[in-house]
């Protein structure tokens, strides 16, 4: 290690962050007694009401809708969109098991698909190769807040009749060709979770920009209730995945706050990418022409082993966090999980047609999302609304890594 590394003493920004507004936000619901949303027919807190009208001008969409978290926004779209029992959907193998797993509770099947070996998202190029009678969907996640290739995606469905629905966690105004994410499918979803880029702890929104998949959404995530209907009358089958009144306050202060952080995270992101790719040995996370904008939940970067002297994944990690450089896990790719592997899942489901599951889960069957897990690292989206300096000292410390093997 060097001197110069070694003194130096550089202190990340901490997240979640907050102020007096979000905190008399929330106090005063506390204060009001109005603790939950209730109803169109019969509303209680506004809150709730008016975060869903800010989230779809902010996200430049006809519709959103809160609900209790991320993975009961895309259970709630698949249902909204008809998908169901024995139906396929197509999903990327590397993502939050959310996003295979909510496709496991509306009693579908998960079909994976391999990762592109610059972007890491999906590759839209292999989608068509896993197409059968029993598809009905694609999940496309946009990974760290990268755009997937969505005029792709999207042709692809429209070829086959197929619906698109974006997982949009870490993707909060993100931006493709023009269009925020989320409104290039029938419906994007989104989770507020503690470390997501807005977050109150918990929550998630759906959007979409069709008034029949509206009314579906709605009626869905509460209870079967249609908007402008006596409150106990129940006309379909749904469930309660409101979001609390709590939560719906502090989105709406923390989203007044997201388009400063959003232009910093960009700004240290595009720099960061430069420097990064600079040296040899390491490649970021690829971000194409068509990316106007990026959310940057986190930053992906591959490593060459070689270049490091054959550095371990964990030796790369341990070496960033003994210099105080904010990280995350990489997510497993989904078919290495106990529940997949060992097809631990529903009864009753014909799981025989998935490509995942004992022998089919041999990492042999995927090159490419087992070469991006083994040999990359997270940074955490801490990182990027540091300072310029911030980035230079994470520049630095991978290459004093890289001088301390030779």
């Amino acid at each position: 290690m060097t001197n110069e590394i070694k003194n130096q003493k550089i202190e990340f920004p901490q997240w979640p962050q907050y102020d007096d507004e979000d905190i008399k936000a929330v106090t005063d619901v506390i204060k009001s007694g109005k603790w939950w949303i209730g109803a169109p027919a019969k509303k209680v807190g506004m809150n709730g009401w008016l975060f869903q009208e800010e989230f779809a001008k902010f996200q430049e969409s006809k519709y959103a809708f809160g609900c209790t978290n991320g993975t009961h926004a895309i259970e709630i779209a698949l249902s909204a969109l008809g998908i169901g029992f024995n139906d396929e959907v197509i999903v990327p193998v590397t993502s939050f098991v959310a996003t295979a797993s909510a496709v496991i509770a509306v009693n579908a099947i998960p079909i994976f698909c391999d990762v592109d070996p610059e972007t890491f998202n999906i590759d839209h190029r292999k989608i068509e190769s896993l197409i059968t009678k029993r598809t009905k969907a694609i999940i496309a996640v946009h990974l760290g807040g990268m755009p997937c290739q969505m005029d792709e995606i999207v042709n692809i469905a429209q070829k086959h009749n197929l619906k698109v629905i974006e997982d949009c966690a870490h993707a909060h105004g993100s931006r493709f060709k023009g269009k925020r994410v989320g409104n290039w499918g029938d419906a994007g979803t989104f989770s507020f979770q503690a470390s997501k880029i807005i977050t109150s702890g918990e929550g998630g929104a759906i959007i979409c920009n069709n008034d029949y998949l509206a009314k579906r959404i709605y009626s869905y995530l509460d209870a079967g209730r249609q908007i402008g209907k006596y409150f106990y009358n129940h006309y379909v089958y749904g469930s309660n995945f409101r979001i609390p009144e709590l939560c719906a306050a502090l989105l709406r202060t923390q989203l007044k706050k997201f388009p400063e952080q959003h232009k910093i995270r960009n700004e240290n992101g595009k720099y960061l990418r430069k420097i990064l790719d600079e040296i040899d040995g390491i490649r970021c996370q690829k971000r194409s022409e068509d990316v106007d904008e990026c959310g940057y939940y986190v930053f992906p970067v591959k490593f060459d082993p070689t270049k490091f002297k054959n550095i371990t994944k964990a030796e790369f990690y341990k070496y960033l966090k003994d210099h105080g450089i904010p990280t995350d896990d990489c997510y497993p790719p989904m078919f290495q999980l106990g529940l997949f592997k060992n097809m631990k899942l529903k009864k009753g489901i014909n799981y025989s047609r998935a490509n995942w599951g004992k022998s089919k889960s041999n990492p042999k069957n995927w090159p490419v999302a087992m070469d991006i897990f083994n040999h990359s690292f997270e940074l955490s989206q801490r990182v990027l609304l540091g300072k310029k300096e911030h980035m230079d000292y994470i520049r630095d410390v991978i290459l004093d890594l890289k001088k301390s093997r030779k």
